[in-house]
């Protein structure tokens, strides 16, 4: 049977790994700019593709230029990865602490090529150093990834270690201290051929991890109000939806209020629409701190928000709504936001309720209620009163 020529081998790994390092730079530029990494994810097949140009011209350039610049490229190749998943996540670059263990690994190397010649002491320095930027890149797409696409990469590059872990302790005994990086052996050829597969999986592996992010910013601004971040009316009325059907099979209550700006168009005549603004973004912030974990924030319109309690019967709602508006009452402005408060209408679903346009309707009236009597306020709407 014949065996499989390792220079073709590492030549066609080289021109897989060109390809996807152009795809993943030709995409960063229609991708938006929140999505970070592509760069050093684009580069890294590609240093890993200079480098199998380098091993394709052994016997035409000179052995340490391989062995030092060939190994040290598919190193950056494989740190690169890394860093791309770092600013990916929005973790810093270790750039000082990768560069030294580089530097680290290409002196040892440097010394089993002049000082004590040994190929098998080689492969196990690059082997253990290129396991353990694996590892470190392993961990930080279990911590932090989410989906298919990150535990496709996590898993390549687990089985990748166990490739390098095991080529680097083989070589020990299946190699001799002149062998040659394309001596024909079962080894060799698998380690390779592994070594090919994982640059392309993981490449295929990140290009999907920022489809999937892409993916999830366009869902969540299709659900959110892009000023203030808070749910959009219709996500929002969605969920309400939701919750009635679940109060018409299962009789699980459910609360609303709603809160509007206390004197908001004397904000915006007084102080500017852009002030205005910054009012309404630190608003949400305060009404998500005093919210529960299940309470569900919506900009129901203007100065105008809404939050839907699920399991939530009209005194518990109360007290919520209570809260909001001390947390608004009491929190710092921030400058050059003027400070401000709110008025609240509760309401809680009851026997009668056909359709969520009735409960709407009582904590709105409620909520005109608090603003008639004052201003920053929560007033609730009786239990027993049915709008038509």
């Amino acid at each position: 049977m014949p065996s499989l020529d390792l220079r073709s081998l590492a030549a066609m790994s080289g021109i897989m790994a060109v390809v996807l390092g152009l795809v993943l730079l030709g995409v960063r530029a229609n991708f938006p700019a929140s999505i970070r990494g592509l760069r050093y994810w684009g580069l890294a097949p590609l240093l890993c593709a200079s480098s199998t140009v380098l091993f394709v011209l052994s016997g035409v350039l000179p052995n340490w230029l391989l062995v030092l610049a060939g190994n040290g490229l598919l190193m950056v190749g494989f740190a690169f990865f890394l860093f791309g998943s770092q600013r990916f996540f929005g973790q810093p670059v270790a750039w000082r602490r990768w560069g030294m263990v580089a530097a680290g690994a290409l002196s040892l190397m440097a010394v089993f090529l002049w000082v004590q010649p040994d190929y098998r002491l080689r492969v196990l320095v690059f082997t253990s150093t290129l396991a353990l930027v694996c590892v470190v890149h392993v961990r930080l797409l279990l911590r932090h990834g989410q989906g298919f696409s990150s535990r496709l990469a996590a898993g390549v590059l687990a089985a990748q270690v166990l490739v390098l872990v095991g080529r680097g302790v083989s070589s020990l005994w299946l190699d001799s201290a002149d062998s040659d990086r394309f001596a024909p052996s079962l080894a060799q050829t698998a380690y390779l051929g592994a070594f090919s597969f994982s640059v392309l999986l993981v490449s295929v592996g990140v290009l999907l991890m920022a489809s999937e992010r892409v993916r999830s910013e366009f869902e969540h601004l299709a659900t959110h109000d892009s000023l203030t971040g808070a749910l959009a009316r219709r996500a929002l009325l969605e969920l309400a939806a939701m919750e009635m059907q679940r109060w018409q099979r299962y009789q699980q209550p459910f609360a609303v209020f709603m809160l509007d700006v206390d004197h908001f168009k004397q904000i915006n005549d007084t102080h500017g629409h852009l002030v205005g603004d910054a009012v309404l973004r630190d608003l949400v912030t305060q009404v998500r701190a005093a919210l529960r974990g299940a309470d569900r924030l919506g900009r129901y319109g203007g100065e105008e928000f809404l939050v839907l309690m699920p399991g939530t019967d009209l005194a518990a709602a109360q007290v919520v709504a209570e809260r909001v508006a001390a947390t608004v009452r009491s929190a710092a402005p921030q400058a050059p936001a003027p400070h401000c408060t709110v008025s609240i209408g509760v309401a809680a679903v009851q026997a009668g309720d056909a359709t969520f346009e009735l409960l709407l309707a009582r904590a709105d009236a409620a909520l005109y209620q608090a603003k008639s009597s004052g201003r920053d306020r929560v007033a609730v709407a009786p239990a027993d009163v049915v709008l038509f």
